[in-house]
């Protein structure tokens, strides 16, 4: 075998090729768990119902995406529109109901105030006039009295959705000041979590301006942001010193099929949509990683989202492959677990966030390289049992009963692919 190796290598030399280089044999990936060492507490994962028109999420539909079973996504928190047509209201009410019947958590985002408190009359553009600032708490709690009448229960309110934002579709423009006067002027919203100031990118200034500001700080609860466009992941220790939450409330990926001109989701590979999807899951790593509370992404039911809508190829009604990736996360990190520290060595490459959850530990592990991460050690864990849900371009949560042999477990991570490990 020697000799034929030789034969081959100078072969390659005399032709005047070199032998590419072998790719060095990485280190040995340890990661050591510190239930000791605690970080935020996990509110929950999301989706959003479809916010226009008459479609709303149906009762078959709520069971895949708000229950824990096989082929259901888990999500612990509902994000829904706050109109500003009265007349809308009623829509949502069987949906948000179904919601309630399964301890989802439900936030309420007006994207304006109703046009008559605004100062051009529209529910495009226009600011909400400072002699109105009351009667928009009025009309906020009216929704909430009106769902709880007819059996909907809201847990949170925003103020305004995307309030630095000044688009050409339903909207409404505030500046940080003119939040904290609305927050402070008169009148209460009462019975819900207000939620501020929940701009296009988590805009640093926008909120820490809120939470500088003592007085209208004390008048909301949770600090909440969009990731798009340069926002990325926002830190914000303020927040935590005050105790409050934070929320990211909207995000979406859609291999830009939302744009003139591009190719659509139904020619897109499977590949493609695989890697956007782990960039989704990157996002959340992120997120947590940053003490973030809670994390909502923009429509449960769409062709590019988590349930199919009978768009682009996709089945209406059925759970498709970027809800099961998701629902890593919203399925096993449940409300009430607590991130956790991970001391890692040589982590080479891997995404990996770590949680406490009564008597289990979850452990989320993220691998965006293109090539396998073997022989992977966790340390630091008392097991008596394990198991690991495995998803790929190709797998979908599979499962896979682990030996446990004292405190140390061995494994190993697929090309690009999202591995839950439970602990119990």
């Amino acid at each position: 075998m020697k000799t034929t190796l030789y034969v081959l290598a100078l072969a390659g030399l005399l032709s005047g090729c070199t032998k590419p280089a072998e790719e060095p044999t990485p280190p040995t990936v340890k990661f050591e768990l510190k239930p000791q060492t605690t970080y935020q507490t996990i509110t929950g994962f999301g989706g959003a119902n479809r916010m226009w028109g008459t479609q709303t999420l149906q009762a078959s539909d709520a069971a895949k995406a708000f229950e824990t079973g096989d082929g259901q996504l888990g999500l612990s928190l509902f994000r829904v529109r706050l109109s500003s047509n009265k007349n809308d209201w009623p829509l949502i009410v069987e949906s948000i109901k179904e919601a309630n019947k399964r301890n989802v958590k439900v936030l309420a985002c007006p994207w304006s105030p109703p046009p008559a408190l605004k100062s051009n009359n529209s529910d495009v553009g226009g600011r909400l006039l400072p002699e109105n600032y009351k009667a928009f708490k009025d009309y906020i709690n009216e929704y909430v009295a009106y769902m709880a009448s007819k059996g909907a229960k809201i847990d949170a309110v925003s103020i305004q959705n995307e309030p630095d934002w000044s688009p050409s579709y339903e909207s409404c423009d505030w500046t940080a000041a003119e939040m904290i006067a609305f927050l402070k002027a008169p009148g209460q919203i009462t019975g819900v979590k207000v939620v501020a100031p929940e701009s296009l990118n988590f805009n640093a200034q926008m909120t820490n301006a809120l939470l500088s500001d003592a007085d209208a700080a004390a008048r909301f609860d949770v600090v909440a942001g969009h990731t798009y466009g340069a926002g990325g992941t926002a830190t914000f220790p303020t927040a935590i010193q005050q105790k409050k939450e934070i929320w990211m409330t909207e995000y979406l990926l859609n291999l830009n099929t939302g744009n003139t001109g591009t190719v659509p989701w139904a020619s897109r590979s499977a590949h493609d949509k695989w890697l956007e999807s782990l960039d989704m899951l990157t996002g959340v790593h992120n997120g947590m990683s940053s003490n973030w509370n809670a994390y909502i992404w923009w429509y449960l039911q769409r062709y590019y989202s988590f349930i199919g809508d009978g768009e682009q190829g996709t089945t209406n009604g059925e759970v498709q492959k970027r809800g099961y990736a998701f629902s890593h996360f919203s399925r096993f990190v449940r409300p009430g677990a607590v991130r956790i520290d991970v001391a890692a060595t040589a982590n080479y490459f891997l995404k990996v966030t770590a949680y406490k959850s009564g008597n289990q530990t979850i452990v989320e592990i993220i691998n965006t390289n293109n090539y396998p991460v073997k022989n992977v050690q966790f340390s630091g864990l008392s097991a008596s049992s394990a198991t690991t849900y495995t998803t790929t371009e190709t797998a979908t949560l599979d499962k896979k009963t682990l030996t446990v042999s004292g405190n140390t477990l061995t494994l190993d991570f697929p090309v690009e692919s999202m591995t839950t490990l439970v602990i119990n």
